[in-house]
């Protein structure tokens, strides 16, 4: 009697890790509830219309206007990036064709930041992405070797309240311009809601003195249109 209860006590020993791995992978973490909550919300498509046209009618001065612009959000697949992916394109001035911005949008936990992490994987040649949402097969063609990957540019996301809000890191993204012929630092905050995507960016010399976006003028406020998914 006395051997079997020793060998039932070694069993249950042995048993408690899997018992609590197995308790443990059935929890849910804030930081997972979040990002599912975040890309439930993010794919779509957002304009600003009805605040570039707001703008219009109270006379507002030039340097005060905001460019009209749109935004698509969809979901992809990406076998060679971690994290759930979206593609984005971006464009302007009421011209579809008119695009300033093509990315893939990886969202991963980030436990350290305790926020969702962004990481933005921009096209080597864009023109190859021009509305690739609507090809999903598209997405099958490419490797990592199509991307370049800037370091310190990614965007850090934290639930608050009824939205969510994004920021970079100050002053850690940064680019020579030959525009401007100069390094250019990029700082930006976002608020995401489920009707809207608010985005509010600047960028500045070395020496802080600023080379585009208004600091006055408020963040760009892009409601959402329609939704966008598989």
């Amino acid at each position: 009697m006395r051997s079997y209860i020793s060998f039932l006590n070694i069993f249950v020993f042995l048993l408690a890790p899997i018992i609590t791995c197995a308790q443990n992978s059935t929890d849910t973490s804030p930081l997972k509830e979040n990002l599912n909550e975040l890309l439930e919300w993010f794919p779509g498509e957002y304009d600003n219309h009805q605040q570039v046209y707001q703008e219009a009618i109270s006379k507002l001065s030039e340097e005060k206007k905001h460019r009209q612009t749109h935004h698509i959000f969809y979901p992809v697949q990406l076998h060679f990036i971690e994290g759930r992916t979206l593609y984005a394109q971006q464009s302007q001035h009421y011209d579809l064709d008119n695009m300033y911005r093509q990315r893939i949008y990886a969202f991963s936990i980030d436990e350290k930041e305790q926020a969702i992490r962004l990481t933005i994987y921009t096209p080597k040649k864009p023109n190859r992405f021009k509305n690739a949402h609507l090809d999903p097969a598209f997405f099958q063609t490419l490797s990592k070797d199509d991307f370049i990957l800037k370091p310190g540019c990614d965007v850090f996301w934290k639930k608050k309240g009824n939205q969510f809000e994004g920021y970079l890191k100050e002053n850690t993204c940064s680019y020579f311009s030959k525009r401007f012929g100069k390094q250019v630092y990029l700082n930006e905050t976002l608020i995401l809601r489920k009707d809207a995507l608010l985005l509010n960016d600047t960028a500045v010399d070395e020496n802080g003195e600023l080379i585009f976006g208004v600091n006055d003028k408020g963040p760009t406020i892009n409601l959402k249109e329609t939704p966008c998914k598989n």
